[in-house]
């Protein structure tokens, strides 16, 4: 295992060098940025890197067309080549593989899972290099070795057979007869058609005879065999002699064997990964029987990189491993009951991407039955998950796609399956999806609502479509404190859109930086509006996404936009939730301190949720915990979430923070957190989010 390698990143985007460098040498690498392909080749020979982070689209010489020029020379043909880019479509990742990839990771990347994958492709890099020198050793080994030899006259049928043979054939010369019939007999049964056409091919063409094959030993195990023959002919062109050689091969094609399977197998899970899958489904579909169907399952997994973060990228491989295991029992099962079993379709399990797996289900009676075994995978992947103390329950959504309705490739099944996946996670739907051609509607209608967004907020027509509406947080009595400001997109076509409907869509594509930037200029923009009517001052929250972390650039502009506009710092609370906390503490921790300085208010959004640590909480400069509507909602039918609330509040107290409640509806809600102490609500029960003269009205009034 290589703790600290030479790592050349090349991107012509200097911020995402920067945080690429930044992540990698945060674990111990020696990196090396380069702004461009060319000047990386200048690079090459002197830096000689253990690994390379490629950017696909760069002016000039792009990515691909330098994979490929480093694939074409010796020393480039084995070096790791880790692909980014915001082209996540079946195309691009064909094309970076076709290429020469080793891997491809999206933009923007999370700098942990950018870690991660370095890490495993220098594992690989390791084990692929001990494999060649043992294979290379092998070969030195075989060259030098005295090979068993044997030469043959035809017409007598008498051999002359060296002591190596009988060794390399496993045979005993005092009892083995020397004779052509006898080499035959101890050829594997499946190999003798193939070897004795091989012969027979090789005397009518006169060429020699080059064939790998296996023969039995003594004690029945099979070994690979590497004959090579010639062949003496007389005047009519019958072959009167032949002499050769036969080598044991076994070990070499074990390494061989060992070298396609780690090409074609997931190394964290043991699956088969994304090639050896879309190899299997295209034969699938090259021997498609009729009057049956086949389905392709994408199953995503929920908040998996929360948990990740929570357990540690060796804690979270384990759980896909025991994941994986999980999902392979469900499918070799088969059903709860002996009936159910007798009908089990066949099925084959891989590993797509990080939290991302694939099966190919064969063998259908019905589509009807690709929902009952998605429906068993889901309920299996929802069971608890055990790692050291802690219990863990995952999620997934699962998309389904049906062979040929749906797709007659496999390049159009698995993205049918992906797109059905993506439709129900964006519309908050179940946990399975069937593939429809409306979802392809959908799809388009996201890509066109982030190139609309993209437009907005470059063009500078944000504040003309953008808007912010304000949810007041009350105390008990209903008055009001605070406020929470939750971004709405009047779009000129489609009306006014909830959060929900863009928020994902912008941390998805990269636009969530600058959107936030957006809300944070308005939100100082309209408290200096409110404070210049008249109005008395109103503390305002911001939600923070976790990029937001990473970009330098946030607490500056906090710190401009408040001085612009005379607004004290302690006005502003800025949300964050659990799992951006633990994502990399000692970098949280350095930049909520930072903020807390400068005077900005510091909250803890959904907290309960997550899998935040109590003693990294502890010394997070923190001023608010919100508890999620989800304790809120059923805190008074049931006694477990009451405690639960209960517990949050006492913590609170105990840490000497504040307390916010989300998603208060009724009074009986209110009136039971104001008996536990809580110190401001937030919900429908005092005030839908507002319009900011609306709320300004609400406050003056």
């Amino acid at each position: 295992m290589v703790d600290s390698a030479r790592i050349l990143i090349i991107d012509d985007d200097p911020i995402i060098r920067m945080l690429a460098a930044s992540a990698l040498s945060d674990v111990g690498h020696q990196v090396t940025e380069a702004e461009s392909a060319e000047a990386a080749i200048d690079l090459l020979t002197e830096l000689r890197p253990d690994l390379i982070v490629l950017d696909l689209l760069m002016p000039g010489m792009g990515g691909l067309a330098f994979c490929a020029w480093l694939r074409a020379r010796p020393e480039g043909s084995r070096l790791p080549v880790l692909v980014m880019t915001a082209l996540d479509g079946e195309d691009t990742i064909r094309q970076a593989f076709d290429a020469g990839a080793s891997d491809f990771i999206p933009k923007p990347f999370n700098p942990g899972i950018l870690a991660h994958r370095v890490r495993f492709l220098l594992r690989a890099r390791e084990t692929l290099r001990a494999l060649e020198a043992s294979r290379r050793n092998l070969q030195e080994a075989q060259d030098i070795a005295h090979l068993g030899s044997w030469e043959l006259n035809r017409i007598s049928g008498e051999a002359i057979c060296s002591d190596g043979l009988f060794k390399v054939l496993d045979r005993d010369p005092a009892t083995t007869p020397t004779t052509l019939e006898t080499f035959m007999r101890g050829v594997h049964a499946d190999d003798v058609g193939r070897v004795q056409q091989a012969i027979t091919q090789a005397i009518e063409q006169h060429e020699p005879l080059d064939v790998i094959h296996r023969f039995v030993t003594r004690d029945g195990a099979a070994r690979w065999i590497h004959l090579r023959v010639k062949f003496d002919y007389d005047t009519s062109g019958r072959a009167t002699r032949s002499y050769g050689t036969v080598q044991d091969i076994t070990a070499q094609r074990r390494i061989e064997e060992r070298l396609d399977y780690l090409t074609r197998h997931d190394p964290v899970t043991g699956l088969a990964n994304q090639r050896r899958f879309i190899e299997l489904l295209q034969q699938r579909i090259s021997q498609h029987p009729s009057g049956t169907s086949s389905a392709v399952l994408h199953i995503d997994l929920e908040r998996y990189r929360r948990v990740n973060n929570s357990l540690g990228h060796e804690g979270g491989d384990a759980l896909l491993t025991q994941l994986a295991q999980r999902l392979a029992h469900t499918l070799a099962d088969g059903g709860a009951s002996p009936r159910e079993a007798a009908r089990t379709p066949h099925s084959t399990l891989a590993r797509w991407s990080g939290a991302e797996f694939v099966v190919l289900v064969t063998d259908l009676p019905s589509p009807v039955e690709a929902r009952r075994v998605a429906q068993r995978l889901l309920d299996n992947i929802r069971q608890p998950f055990r790692s050291g103390n802690d219990e863990m329950v995952l999620n997934a959504h699962i998309g389904i796609a049906i062979y040929p309705t749906d797709g007659a490739t496999a390049s159009a099944l698995i993205n049918a399956s992906v797109a059905a996946t993506h439709h129900a996670k964006g519309c908050g739907l179940g946990g399975l999806q069937f593939y429809s051609p409306e979802i392809d509607a959908d799809a388009r209608l996201r890509l066109q609502l982030e190139n609309d967004l993209r437009h907005a907020l470059a063009e500078g027509t944000a504040d003309s479509e953008l808007l912010l509406h304000y949810q007041p947080k009350c105390d008990h009595n209903g008055k009001i404190c605070s406020a929470e400001a939750l971004v709405r997109w009047q779009h000129p076509t489609l009306g006014l859109l909830a959060p929900q409907r863009f928020i994902p869509l912008a941390e998805e594509c990269g636009l969530i930086i600058a959107l936030g930037e957006w809300v944070a200029r308005r939100v100082c923009t309209q408290m200096r509006a409110w404070r210049d009517a008249g109005l008395a001052p109103v503390p305002v929250a911001i939600n923070l996404a976790a990029a937001h972390f990473l970009d330098d650039s946030l607490l500056p502009l906090l710190v401009g936009e408040t001085q612009r506009h005379a607004i004290p710092p302690e006005q502003i609370e800025l949300e964050l939730t659990e799992s951006m906390v633990m994502q990399d503490a000692e970098h949280v921790r350095a930049r909520l301190r930072a903020m807390h300085e400068h005077g900005f208010q510091l909250a803890i959004d959904d907290f309960g949720m997550g899998y935040s640590s109590l003693s990294t909480l502890s010394f997070l400069p923190l001023d608010t915990l919100k508890i999620d509507r989800a304790f809120i909602e059923n805190m008074l039918s049931v006694p477990r979430q009451a405690s639960i609330v209960r517990a949050i509040i006492a913590l609170a107290r105990g840490l000497g923070l504040k307390v916010v409640a989300e998603g208060v509806e009724t009074p009986e809600q209110a009136e039971a957190l104001h008996r536990e102490g809580c110190d401001l609500m937030q919900g429908y029960h005092f005030a839908r989010p507002l319009p900011a003269d609306e709320f300004a009205h609400r406050v003056g009034g």
